[in-house]
């Protein structure tokens, strides 16, 4: 009787069948792939695919162990076969020793690269490595059926079992060996081989139609032609690019246009912006080989309702398999830190275009984090465009000084779009002005923080205003989503006049345009990002101001606070010079670029902060934290997903149904459904109200909690006033 080795519970799969299905998506990946993946790299070609075969082949085939057979036969209900051992030794811990590295004619090195990475693609704790628990399993285990394993695999296998391949993996290859490069590529390619067979998914989105051409037809038909930032990066296809353009340029098309026809990952700071990013591609672009991804990315997808099999697009681009993901920087930056498993996502954007856009939004911290990645990136052969409406002197001076090449534009739109006026008081004493001018326009209010958002909506509703809105990020994910669209409406409305009051979420990419705009000072990049929100692609003739900007006890400024206090107060200095002017989008980029000068930035925060940031990043220790971990750091502050006590009333049979469910599949489906209940509060929010926060009744998952504070909405998450004016701590 044939002997059946089983490699999956879940699906029965054998292992010969699950090594096939690798072997088939090395196939497609070689095909789509294959000369973009070394194209930079002293790597022979053909060499490391040969290599990337037979890692493929070997990978799984310690699972051939009697113990974990029955490991799986247990779970699907299988008798068990007779063994002498439980399964402490792992499968990949057996899989190099049937490598035949005599026959394959492999160099010490390459044995060295194929023990690495077989051994280590599964990134587990505490694996001791015990020669004579091994050997014991060769001669007791695994030699008495070695005529079964030939004849399920159906390759060759060594027949001279021994650990001594063991002397090979005790020192793990790191960045300082002549290896690293090629060891990551293999284990990397081979996470994503193995994760995506295992999915039962293609590798890869094979397709020829390529988003420049469908950027392009997009612009002819509504009468546009490429402007100059856009044959910039159509004439710059295989090169790095770092390009400042003005708002309304035409930015997105001429990145699609970059992209052409590789894998790209498109990245913006705030998952309002990837959501409209991947709205234009799939319905104003229609192209549809896009997938999403962020914390709440399959909620996103689901709520617009016109998509089939949402769930599935989803899971593929988890699986970097869509031809273009658009996603924030915590799904793919997280490689930088070296977690263990990085490789996968490392090796991927080898052959692959990453777009960051709008780069000063992030904080010092985490641009030093995307700087690294990129000069990663960069010596693994990959492709990247910063673009942004204004540029921090620092951040170039950085990629010069890592000797990366690029070419660097700018591009300018001439038309004069903000006449602006400083205002020498606070924002909530001028609600009489606020109110006139909303009366026959369209007003958009933009303060630092969401508690001064959420003040001003009720300062202007008690003043008599009727026709106000309010948007920021403390409102649960349906109402938020809902808000989004009325915002996007509304700004379209010809003739529409009235108030939204909003935070930082409107300054990256939200294509909204309203007649006035009043905010509270904040640093200069981030104030030209909400200047691109008023007279987004309109000339402005008048006489009087469009823009009034209140410098004074602005919210959010300090230590660990939205704004660094010295980079603040240098703003508005810089800013004096233009009050009551026409602000031109040049002078908008000068000024940033004397902001964030070196001799300007000396002895503030923020300079010690990216400095910091990037000596912490030179001198990472390979595999010494895990990804979550990684993303944690990376997103900067790590913060708590609630439900507000009256949303979870009012909803409670929901989470009673998730609470009696037992099929797996239905309480995922339940679950979204109560994601889209939740809010974020940042961890330093949550320890202030750690009183007000509890577990949810008999739900098992620490993912959500309860919190007791009052919600509605019309403002959204209402926190406990507190004597800290930094409260919000970078809340937006």
């Amino acid at each position: 009787m044939e002997k059946i080795y089983y490699a999956k519970s879940d699906s029965r799969e054998t292992i010969k069948e699950h090594t096939d299905r690798l072997l088939s998506n090395l196939e497609k990946l070689k095909s789509a792939y294959q000369d973009k993946i070394l194209e930079t790299n002293k790597i022979d070609k053909e060499r490391f695919f040969y290599l990337l075969e037979i890692v493929c082949k070997y990978h799984d085939v310690g699972k051939v162990f009697s113990a974990f057979q029955n490991v799986i036969r247990n779970k699907i209900g299988e008798p068990t076969i007779e063994s002498k051992f439980e399964y402490h030794i792992k499968h990949e811990q057996l899989s190099p020793m049937f490598v035949p590295i005599e026959s394959l004619g492999l160099s010490a090195e390459e044995r060295k690269l194929v023990y690495q990475v077989i051994y280590y693609h599964h990134e587990r704790e505490n694996k001791e490595v015990d020669n004579v628990l091994i050997s014991e399993i060769i001669e007791k285990d695994i030699k008495p059926q070695l005529e079964s394993i030939k004849e399920e695999m159906k390759f060759e296998i060594n027949e001279n079992l021994s650990p001594i391949y063991i002397r090979y993996i005790r020192k793990r290859i790191v960045q300082t060996d002549e290896q690293y490069n090629e060891y990551c590529l293999l284990k990397g390619l081979l996470h994503r081989l193995d994760h995506s067979s295992s999915a039962q998914m293609d590798v890869e989105e094979i397709t020829d139609e390529k988003v420049a051409d469908f950027t392009q037809s997009a612009l002819y038909e509504n009468g546009h032609e490429l402007n100059d930032l856009q044959q910039f990066t159509q004439k710059n296809q295989e090169k790095n690019l770092l390009v400042i353009g003005s708002t309304g340029m035409g930015k997105t098309e001429a990145a699609l246009i970059w992209s052409n026809k590789e894998k790209t990952f498109f990245t913006l700071p705030i998952r309002i912006s990837i959501n409209s990013i991947y709205d234009r591609i799939t319905e104003n672009i229609h192209y549809k080989h896009i997938g999403l991804l962020h914390s709440t990315a399959l909620e996103y997808i689901e709520s617009r309702q016109e998509l089939e099999n949402e769930e599935n697009i989803y899971h593929q681009t988890k699986n970097l398999y869509k031809k273009i993901t658009a996603c924030t920087i915590d799904q793919i930056f997280p490689f930088v830190f070296k977690y263990k498993g990085y490789e996968k996502i490392y090796a991927t954007l080898a052959y692959s275009k990453i777009i960051i856009d709008e780069i000063q939004a992030y904080s010092p911290e985490i641009v030093a984090v995307i700087l690294k990645g990129i000069q990663m990136i960069h010596n693994l052969g990959g492709k990247f465009m910063i673009m942004t409406a204004t540029l921090p002197r620092i951040y170039k001076e950085e990629l010069e000084k890592m000797g990366i090449k690029f070419e660097y534009g700018q591009f300018i739109k001439p038309v004069k779009r903000h006449k602006i006026q400083l205002q020498d008081r606070e924002i909530m004493n001028d609600l009489e002005n606020i109110t006139e001018k909303s009366r026959d326009s369209k007003t958009l209010i933009i303060v630092n923080t969401v508690n001064k958002a959420i003040e001003v909506y009720q300062k202007l509703k008690e003043f008599g205003c009727e026709n106000v809105h309010l948007l920021h990020s403390r409102f649960i994910m349906q109402d938020r989503n809902e808000k989004e669209n009325k915002i996007r409406d509304f700004s379209k409305t010809e003739n529409a006049n009235g108030i939204w009051i909003t935070t930082q979420i409107v300054e990256a990419s939200l294509d909204i345009d309203f007649d006035y705009l009043l905010t509270e000072m904040s640093t200069l990049d981030s104030l030209f990002q909400r200047l691109g929100r008023c007279y987004r692609n309109r000339e402005y003739r008048e006489q009087n101001p469009n823009v009034f900007i209140y410098t004074k006890n602005s919210s959010g400024i300090g230590k660990d606070a939205v704004y660094h206090q010295q980079i603040h107060q240098n703003s508005i200095d810089l800013l004096k010079k233009y009050d009551g002017k026409i602000l031109e989008e040049n002078d908008k980029i000068q000024l940033v670029d004397q902001l964030y000068s070196r001799e300007m930035l000396e002895g503030t925060e923020f300079l010690r902060d990216f400095e910091t940031g990037m000596n912490v990043l030179n001198n990472i220790v390979d595999y010494d934290v895990n990804k979550s971990d990684a993303q944690k750091l990376l997103r900067n502050i790590e913060n708590v997903t609630v439900v507000p006590k009256s949303v979870y009333e009012e909803n409670i049979e929901l989470f009673e149904k998730y609470k009696m469910c037992k099929n797996f599949k239905e309480k995922g489906e339940i679950k979204r459904e109560i994601m889209k209940l939740t809010t974020n509060i940042s961890m330093f929010q949550s320890r202030k109200l750690a009183d007000y926060i509890t577990d949810i009744p008999g739900v098992e998952t620490k993912e959500i909690a309860l919190i007791d504070m009052k919600y509605n909405q019309q403002k959204g998450l209402i926190l406990q006033e507190t004597e800290d004016e930094n409260w919000d701590k970078r809340s937006f």
